[in-house]
């Protein structure tokens, strides 16, 4: 038998989900949605952090982000990944404080992705173009000249459930208007190599983004599956040749 290691108070949550403790209705594709893992996942929550912060790159409340993924830390997650892609802001800061991988945003992608599509734009969905700034791209490593963006500010639905925290969400609705957005954003941008959604709300959408686009779409699912994928272990049947 092999010996387990001990100091946790609870084991097998490989990843740590950080949420400021908004109460939005969550579907499965969601972060914020426990099924949309392969894996179990802890959550925590820092509920005295104002997501206007997110927006100014406003750092006075940064101790309250430390301060739950330390805990999660110390219940056993081995990385943690925000639930909102605006936390790149402060992509640096959290990770240089934090002893475990700190995944701020799927923009952390954006490099990678050029790399594998040269030459081409990278289209960002996103909640609010007005909002999604440089300060947010340029802490992982982007910045405004590598991408094209659509956001869905003209959303009833995104702005009634996501922004004012209404507690009841049009899946049908939300799923239309983030379509329309993709279709906007390949639209006024013919060419781009593929879509990162920003906003986690959005994730519940990809594969429908997918099949009307029919170009690759990658979201913060798909950087905490690579993530965790270093963790996990994977055994092969023997193959002959």
């Amino acid at each position: 038998m092999h010996r387990v290691k001990g100091g946790y108070p609870s084991y097998g949550q490989l990843a740590g989900i950080l949420m400021l403790g908004s109460t939005t209705p969550r579907a499965p594709g969601d972060l914020g949605h426990a099924l949309t893992f392969d894996f179990p996942v802890r959550y925590g929550f820092a509920p005295n952090f104002p997501f206007s912060d997110l927006v100014l790159g406003k750092s006075d409340n940064l101790p309250w982000v430390i301060e739950a993924v330390n805990d999660l830390q110390n219940q056993g997650s081995r990385f943690v990944a925000a639930d909102c892609g605006l936390f790149s802001v402060f992509h640096r800061e959290i990770n240089d404080q934090c002893d475990i991988p700190f995944l701020s945003s799927s923009l952390m992608m954006i490099p990678f992705l050029k790399g594998i599509y040269p030459g081409k734009k990278l289209g960002v969905l996103t909640g609010d173009t007005r909002i999604l700034s440089d300060q947010h791209l340029r802490p992982v490593g982007a910045c405004l000249e590598d991408v094209v963006m659509e956001g869905l500010e003209s959303s009833s639905e995104f702005q009634r459930v996501v922004i004012d925290h209404e507690d009841n969400l049009d899946l049908a609705a939300l799923e239309r208007d983030t379509l329309q957005a993709g279709l906007r954003l390949i639209k006024k941008h013919p060419g781009i190599g593929a879509v990162i959604l920003e906003c986690t709300n959005l994730n519940t959408f990809k594969q429908s983004l997918q099949q009307q686009l029919g170009l690759p779409v990658y979201d913060m699912i798909s950087l905490v599956n690579w993530v965790a994928d270093g963790f996990l272990f994977r055994t092969y049947a023997e193959r002959f040749i």
